[in-house]
């Protein structure tokens, strides 16, 4: 089929491209990148200002925002110290300290940002491992895994489901609620479990520790440190309660959008002292916020100027004979492939404006809920390549290989894409 591009198509797709491989090479910074590309759009007229920076505008950007500055008034307010003592004092078998550490995990990722995660449980994980007599390589392998697969579990505890539920707000005027994710995301960390207790029980070694050169190669720029300790204040834990959980209820019945609710638990931590200024500024992460801004308004590019209908009718013929269930498996997988080497927030917004362009055709027999549902399952799949700050954080600690993640990543992400897309399809389908 012939491709039929202007030439403010062809522009556009080149310095999408362009953004795409100085993220993947690292040898320009990630926003800086995105936000250049977006300024050369603008100088070449490819966009009026109102769209050029759209995506500055976006509710996912503020509500991306506001959950990392929630994760950190989480983790500052003190409420999950001495969580692995507790542990410890109702559990006396090493093994089942882990399983309900790993347990917790999954409850704590969902509303705290992967990093943030980590560096509460890492040292946990760690004491208990050695304890326990365990690798603490096979213990830190299995706490990314959890983690990075309980994101997908609820709609903050990744910006790419935020990403994808405002896909959904554009197209169909409503996002999607707080645990519209827990079908997919449960099964896909359930998978985990599974695979990780049958490696366990038959001895299989996952988590091969590195030789301590091999450490030394990890770039400086992505290891970060570990969340520090909080003494627990019981004034601070209520107010996290009190206010929280509420908030969390209401979003999840669809009562309030998570950008106000979020928004307005962040304002009374500040002022009730459960959170600090400083901190607050601090994880606002300016470099994350400029580089979704610019890649969200990208999107909105290539949909204005007709780039994503395009691609949809060349990739439309193939597509159409394939059933339901293998149409969501593909674009799961596709998207899978694009977090990985590239990030799990860029895979969402590029593949959400496409697969509701596809579905726009009216020519596929899958609703747009199931197929955004695979883009926002795919991107949580960030399970293969090594190249997710909280992996980093992980394999800088406690030293497993990166070929032992791949091949035990790679088993997970195949077990998990194939079952989370056929929950998707009941579910959404």
């Amino acid at each position: 089929m012939e491709i039929d591009l202007n030439g403010e198509q062809i522009a556009t797709w080149l310095i999408l491209l362009l953004i795409l491989y100085a993220l993947i090479s690292e040898k320009i910074r990630f926003d800086a990148a995105a936000f250049s590309g977006l300024l050369l759009l603008g100088l070449l007229q490819i966009a009026p200002p109102s769209t050029l920076f759209s995506g500055f505008s976006s509710p996912a950007l503020f509500t991306v925002a506001i959950v990392l500055v929630m994760s950190a008034g989480i983790v500052e307010s003190g409420i999950l110290n001495g969580f692995g003592k507790s542990i410890a004092r109702r559990i006396k078998k090493p093994k089942n300290q882990i399983l309900t550490l790993l347990l917790a995990t999954t409850v704590v990722s969902g509303f705290v940002n992967n990093v943030g995660t980590v560096g509460i449980m890492l040292p946990t994980s760690q004491r208990m491992a050695q304890r326990a007599g365990y690798s603490k390589a096979n213990v830190g392998m299995a706490l990314v895994y959890i983690t990075i697969l309980s994101g997908s579990v609820t709609l903050i505890g990744t910006a790419s489901n935020l990403i994808v539920s405002t896909f959904r707000m554009q197209s169909l005027g409503e996002p999607f609620k707080m645990f519209d994710f827990a079908a997919h995301g449960l099964v896909m960390v359930g998978i985990a479990f599974i695979i990780l207790f049958f490696c366990q029980v038959c001895g299989f070694n996952f988590g091969q520790a590195t030789a301590n050169a091999e450490n030394k190669h990890l770039p400086d720029t992505n290891v970060l440190l570990i969340e520090p300790a909080y003494k627990r204040n019981p004034r601070k834990t209520r107010i996290v309660l009190l206010t929280l959980i509420p908030v969390i209820i209401l979003t999840s019945i669809g009562q309030i959008h998570p950008a106000v609710g979020f928004g307005f638990v962040v304002f009374v931590w500040l002022g009730t002292g459960v959170l600090s200024s400083t901190t607050a500024y601090e994880n606002i992460n300016i470099p994350i916020i400029l580089f979704l801004g610019s890649m969200l308004s990208i999107a909105n590019i290539l949909t204005d100027i007709g780039a994503l209908q395009t691609v949809a009718d060349l990739i439309l013929p193939p597509v159409l004979s394939f059933p339901p269930f293998l149409l969501i498996l593909s674009v799961l997988f596709v998207t899978a492939l694009v977090s990985n080497f590239v990030d799990n927030s860029v895979s969402a917004v590029l593949m959400s404006p496409l697969v509701i362009q596809l579905y726009q055709t009216g020519a596929v027999a899958v609703t747009a809920d199931a197929l955004l549902m695979a883009v926002a399952a795919g991107a949580s799949l960030a399970i293969v390549i090594p190249t997710h700050q909280a992996t980093l954080v992980v394999m800088n600690s406690t030293g497993f290989s990166r070929k032992s993640f791949i091949k035990t990543g790679l088993m997970i992400a195949l077990a998990a894409g194939i079952c989370a897309a056929l929950v998707i399809n009941i579910v959404w389908n």
